[in-house]
């Protein structure tokens, strides 16, 4: 069985780092207006929520135009509708 969590990124130039099962795979990131902020849902197998060990997963928000590392997946682009601003969301690799 699998099951979603959702996680919150900040619109920041920071890498930030979460904590997820290594198999966890990122479907969708979209901004909240309301919370001014991007979240992400990760599905991840429901047995290895409680138990399994995490790894630490660096990510980082672009803007249009920013240079992105070589060392960069991409997993989606979301737009804050208000301020006419389109966000890139990457998962760096060591």
């Amino acid at each position: 069985m699998k099951t979603i969590h959702k996680h919150r990124l900040k619109v920041s130039n920071d890498v930030q780092e979460i904590r997820l099962p290594e198999e966890g795979k990122v479907l969708r990131v979209d901004y909240i207006l309301q919370d001014a902020a991007i979240c992400m849902w990760v599905e991840v197998d429901a047995d290895t929520v409680i138990d399994t060990p995490k790894e630490v997963r660096s990510f980082k928000v672009f803007n249009t135009g920013s240079g992105i590392p070589d060392n960069a997946s991409y997993l989606g682009t979301t737009i804050d509708h208000m301020k006419a601003q389109a966000y890139h969301v990457y998962e760096l690799k060591a």
